[in-house]
């Protein structure tokens, strides 16, 4: 039985693949809710975008030649003396952290730990090849801006996004153009610890791809003792429990900075 929420592979160019072009040609890339458009023409690439309103349902992925061009407000013109001849697409994740609040409010009892599967857009590289160019980098979905940290002083831009905070991996929906991170949360402190919003540091994090076709980042693991601050922090080169066979799409944006993940976290429970 096929699961409810497989990602639609059929005629899809596997990440970052080449797709070749002939003068001339339209082509629609898509990728959940964001759908890219591109035309090569002799001496010009056209590339423009939509995106849809996000529903749990959009787990469509695949490429197709087309006829023409919609009507894009957004499109935009590179000119060469000779148009490249392919064109690519490659995950990549956000610049920033991404500051997620659960839905529901989350305990975790003193001496107790938890795994939840929290996901984030992610960031399509658009490249042409032969000669290679990059063109544009699309976020997948358009994420508001946020203060994280203790004061306007202190702390970090980051982008908002809201989560179930699932705990159980089979519960998760096959979401193309968002990257799961496994995040395991130690509490060591004597009280119990009430999870309402969290920092993931996706840029200080590796991205795969696994065979069903579903993006993943290094697991993280954050630990509390008590202080409203995390005192440790540690990324995970190995990949979550259960999954057994991954591609290493991208490598991190940024290398981690101890104190400024620290930083990055503190506030980020209640007691």
């Amino acid at each position: 039985m096929q699961p409810q929420h497989s990602i639609n592979t059929a005629a899809c160019a596997p990440w970052g693949l080449p797709i070749a072009m002939d003068s001339g040609q339209n082509w629609q890339y898509t990728l959940g809710p964001l759908t890219l458009y591109l035309q090569k023409q002799q001496t010009e690439w056209l590339l423009g975008f939509t995106r849809a309103a996000e529903t749990d349902d959009r787990n469509q992925l695949c490429s197709k030649q087309i006829d023409q061009l919609p009507a894009l407000d957004n499109l935009q013109r590179f000119v060469f003396r000779e148009s490249p001849a392919q064109f690519s697409v490659k995950p990549k994740l956000l610049d920033r952290p991404v500051v997620v609040k659960t839905r529901t409010p989350l305990s975790i009892p003193p001496a107790q730990q938890a795994v939840f599967y929290i996901s984030s857009p992610i960031v399509v590289e658009v490249s042409l090849q032969q000669p290679e160019c990059n063109l544009l980098d699309i976020a997948s979905q358009r994420l508001s801006d946020t203060w994280f940290g203790p004061s306007t002083l202190h702390g970090e831009l980051c982008y908002a996004d809201k989560t179930q905070a699932r705990h159980n991996r089979a519960d998760l929906p096959a979401r193309p153009h968002r990257a799961v991170t496994a995040v395991t949360i130690e509490n060591n402190a004597t009280t119990m610890l009430v999870l309402e919003k969290l920092s993931i540091p996706v840029p200080y994090l590796a991205l795969y791809g696994l065979p069903d076709g579903t993006l993943w980042t290094d697991p993280i693991t954050l630990v509390h003792d008590g202080n409203l601050a995390l005192t440790r922090f540690k990324i995970s080169k190995h990949l979550p429990a259960g999954i057994k066979e991954a591609d290493r799409i991208a490598g991190p944006r940024q290398i981690i900075e101890k104190q400024g993940l620290i930083r990055a976290f503190t506030g980020m429970f209640n007691d």
